[in-house]
């Protein structure tokens, strides 16, 4: 195996953060303002699949107050610098025909809340799965299709989303979008309050702000299918956060997490080993693989399992205990495991599927370690809301956290030598 990493200046605490999505971005930000930040980054999780509707908890058609964003989570936002947080909330356009509303929005979306009224006109273009004239009936009597070139290319009709979106990263391309715009306004004579387009405007950066500019009137995009342009911003201005934090990226999958004296070592399954004061576990849950389903009946394919075991496991080893509403996993009464059905929706009102992740304190800290210096954010949480804004949130507070236990330990150490 190779050394062990993780030598830290004198007084400066090492936290390491497993996981690169939401949680564990906002877990390295926060963490990243007082600490020495290991981030280890294991591919592509859930946090890819954001559609860029940013919520605390997951949305409903029925109206509802804005919920208060945690203080302490706006300057992980600010850093990100690619979302829109209004205080009265965001009303988005769906592909699938829906007006919804939203905490906040990634800024390439179109917030129609802010409009104040007017008529906005649902550009008609010849991308697959964008049907101007139904989304305008679906979403309601101020919307109207209007014609304007969008496609250049005569590929451009079958690109993915992501694809054809990082074409105006170029402000060439995107130029030559908003003359097409203007063009269309033009010729349909009369002011519009704004224009709502497919998921296509930048990959880099969202170029919803800039092509406004350029036509005149406000521009943006409607929500897409998982996997788009919205997930891929996310990440790249996730990179530009952290590198100008200056945190360490390690590529590779964590595969355990061990003590190491008085201090936490993270081993990776392409044989690193990584020292730090504190570890956060930002792996995602099921969605995210951070969480696997694993019953009984999966020990041995062709014969009796040997043992019952909870249907749940962590992806990776960690001291630390899976549970859901305060109580670790139960073992089930049969060797052969908990019926599947008994365990997610539809069939029962409170899936253990919805619920199950790593018991925390208040805090993020794990449960069942003494000295609360693991800490858990995120999806892999029990008992939280499955929402981008919600894992953010439990991010930066488990780094924060995570970043005062390490200052007080590399402190304690200093004090000693």
């Amino acid at each position: 195996m190779n050394r062990a990493r993780g030598d830290r200046a004198p007084g400066v605490g090492h936290v390491i953060v497993i996981g690169a999505g939401v949680a564990g971005t906002g877990a390295a930000i926060a963490a990243g303002a007082g600490a020495r930040v290991t981030v280890i980054d294991g591919g592509t999780g859930a946090s890819t699949l954001s559609t860029g509707a940013i919520d605390l908890a997951p949305w409903t058609r029925a109206p509802a107050p804005p919920a208060a964003v945690p203080e302490q989570a706006r300057p992980a936002l600010d850093l990100l610098g690619a979302y829109v947080l209004p205080d009265r909330g965001a009303l988005l356009l769906t592909s699938s025909g829906v007006a919804r509303p939203a905490r906040g929005h990634d800024a390439a979306l179109l917030d129609v809340a802010r409009l104040d009224g007017g008529r906005v006109g649902v550009v008609r273009c010849g991308r697959a799965g964008w049907d101007a004239e139904a989304l305008a009936r679906a979403w309601g009597p101020g919307y109207e299709p209007i014609d304007a070139t969008v496609l250049r290319f005569g590929d451009e009709g079958a690109l993915p989303d992501a694809d054809f979106a990082s074409r105006h990263d170029d402000d060439g391309r995107l130029g030559w979008l908003a003359e097409r715009l203007r063009e269309s306004l033009g010729r349909r004579g009369g002011a519009l309050a704004a224009l709502v387009l497919p998921p296509s405007l930048g990959v880099e950066r969202a170029r919803a702000e800039a092509l406004s500019r350029l036509v005149g009137a406000p521009c943006g995009e409607a929500i897409g299918l998982p996997g788009g342009p919205s997930g891929l911003r996310f990440e790249r201005a996730r990179d530009r956060a952290l590198s100008t934090l200056g945190v360490e990226r390690v590529q590779e999958r964590a595969a355990a997490v061990e003590r190491a004296g008085a201090r936490w070592r993270v081993l990776t399954e392409g044989g690193g080993a990584h020292d730090g004061d504190c570890v956060i576990l930002a792996t995602g849950g099921l969605l995210g693989g951070g969480i696997e389903y694993s019953p009984s009946e999966t020990i041995l394919a062709s014969a009796l399992p040997p043992r019952a075991c909870p249907p749940l496991r962590l992806a990776i080893k960690a001291p630390v205990t899976l549970g859901s509403q305060g109580r670790p996993l139960d073992l089930p009464g049969s060797l052969f495991g908990a019926p599947p059905e008994s365990l997610a929706s539809p069939f029962v009102v409170d899936p253990l599927f919805d619920r199950a992740g790593v018991l925390v304190d208040d805090q993020g800290a794990a449960c069942g370690i003494p000295e609360r210096d693991v800490f858990a954010a995120g999806e892999v949480v029990a008992d939280v809301s499955r929402t981008w804004l919600a894992a953010l949130c439990s991010g930066v507070r488990a780094g924060d956290r995570a970043r005062r236990q390490a200052a007080q330990r590399a402190g304690a150490d200093r004090a000693i030598s």
